[in-house]
């Protein structure tokens, strides 16, 4: 999913040398949690290198982000605290940038905040079309799985009712 060109996209070079400039690298090494369910997340961070693996409460890994991906823009849009944990599996370098540095940008000029909300709604728009494919993909192969085994049933009844 590299994601981060969305937001990029909608943004002005100036808004992204503001965002560059703000940020802060931050480094994980494996198992480091970035995001823990249930807790609040305060920066909106973009993975430079690595893999994070975002799994549920039971450690069920649902998602992957690679190096481009974007990390914490539903809680920031939303401010609730994350329904799920992101976790290093390899050595994740990120930038992470502030939500209240974010925020006072917003406040003195809302021309910004409009570009980056708009780049930021298209952004969750494309995730919203890559995971509405992938459930989709996902319920054709179960449909293909009932449908197969539909056959073996009706072609093994077929069989075993002819004698010899």
């Amino acid at each position: 999913m590299q994601n981060a060109r969305y937001i990029a996209a909608g943004l002005s070079d100036a808004d992204m040398l503001w965002l560059l400039s703000m940020g802060k690298l931050r480094a994980l090494r494996p198992g480091d949690v970035l995001v823990a369910a249930g807790k609040p997340v305060n920066d909106l961070f973009f993975v430079i290198d690595g893999l994070l693996a975002v799994r549920l409460d039971d450690g069920t890994r649902i998602a992957e982000l690679h190096r481009g991906d974007v990390v914490g823009e539903m809680s920031f849009v939303e401010r609730h605290s994350p329904l799920v944990s992101v976790v290093a599996v390899d050595a994740t370098e990120m930038l992470a940038i502030p939500r209240k540095l974010i925020l006072e940008r917003f406040a003195q000029e809302p021309v910004f905040a409009a570009r980056f909300y708009r780049a930021l709604a298209v952004f969750l728009s494309e995730r919203l079309r890559e995971t509405t494919a992938a459930v989709r993909a996902q319920a054709k192969d179960v449909r293909d799985d009932v449908a197969d085994k539909e056959a073996r049933a009706r072609f093994s009844r077929l069989f075993s009712k002819s004698g010899p």
